[in-house]
């Protein structure tokens, strides 16, 4: 094992990489709760009912789940309490790691970060069932983006490839990249915004359907001038990334249009829309699922070009600097 302090562990990569994975556990049963409008089956927080986190009698529930909607209800919320415990764990070890492994100052704060932001994305889902806000539970769900995100990040920084400085040396110039890709985020959060708008409908709002639905379509015309700063890069680093971007998105806008049609129904194709139906219920968690995977996906695309850059920039200013010594 390399314990330079200019390269990061290969257990911190690992356990970055796992913690990524297990935050999917707590993101799907969150986004069955809402779908199932679950998200207050329990008046309470942080113990359910009158029970602690781990004294609930949690699998007792899956024997009248299918009958009854109230356990159906607690069954997901105190799953998803239990998942969000799950990968608090994970953080913590992950925080642990970074701190005590010689490692990158980068990536010890990232690591605390990763922490911090578990920790604040739990206080936020507490207090959204505390003080009975819908938009708190908007905020829930946007931030879990960011946190999944961060931990992407994290995973990335934490890899052998980050370090490896001579394979980025040889890519063409990121600076119209840089740009595009960070353009590219923001866009997908505000789109991301707005779907949690429509799966929250607050009291005098509008739900935007018609502009999630038109920047969800115009999304793979911003990808395809994304693509074309990133592929001419010439870094097959990039291009993976990239390619991983697009067909993400590629594929969220189809289930976003299966969504449309399960939610309102498309009479001239003989889809008629039923509430709760199965169709319903999957293609609204599987649509918020994969966006939280397109910004992951995005923000490590994002944070691998300015990467390319920076050991770009400063390679050349090391050469400048050797000539002028000269």
């Amino acid at each position: 094992m390399n314990n330079s302090p200019d390269i990061p562990t290969p257990w911190i990569h690992r356990v970055a990489v796992l913690t990524t994975a297990l935050a999917l556990l707590p993101i799907f049963l969150g986004a069955m709760t809402t779908t199932a409008n679950a998200g207050m089956a329990f008046p309470n927080w942080p113990n359910s009912d009158e029970y602690t986190m781990f004294s609930y009698p949690w699998l007792g529930l899956i024997q009248d789940m299918g009958t009854n909607k109230e356990n159906y209800d607690k069954f997901l919320e105190h799953g998803h309490r239990l998942a969000g415990v799950v990968i608090g764990i994970a953080a913590i070890v992950l925080a642990g790691l970074c701190w005590t492994k010689r490692t990158t100052s980068t990536l010890t704060w990232l690591g605390t970060g990763v922490l911090l932001a578990v920790i604040g994305q739990g206080m936020i889902g507490g207090f959204r069932v505390l003080e009975r806000m819908p938009e708190l539970a908007m905020l829930h769900g946007l931030f879990a983006s960011i946190v999944f995100a961060l931990m992407a990040i994290t995973a990335t920084v934490a890899s052998s490839r980050w370090s490896n400085q001579e394979a980025m040396l040889s890519a063409n110039s990121v600076k119209g990249a840089k740009i595009a890709s960070t353009f590219l985020l923001f866009y997908l959060l505000i789109q991301y915004a707005l779907g949690g708008i429509i799966r929250h409908p607050m009291t005098g709002m509008r739900a935007p359907i018609h502009e999630h639905l038109g920047l969800g379509i115009l999304s793979i015309v911003v990808v395809g001038i994304v693509s074309f700063f990133e592929f001419r890069s010439n870094s097959s680093w990039l291009k993976r990334g990239m390619g991983m971007v697009l067909g993400l998105i590629v594929l969220q806008v189809l289930i976003g249009l299966v969504t449309y049609a399960m939610k309102f129904g498309v009479p001239s194709m003989g889809i008629v829309a039923v509430a709760e139906s199965a169709g319903q219920v999957i293609s609204r968690t599987a649509h918020m699922i994969t966006g939280v995977l397109v910004i992951g996906a995005t923000a490590v695309l994002t944070i691998r070009t300015y990467r390319v850059g920076y050991v770009k920039k400063y390679s050349e200013l090391a050469v400048l600097s050797q000539s002028a010594a000269k």
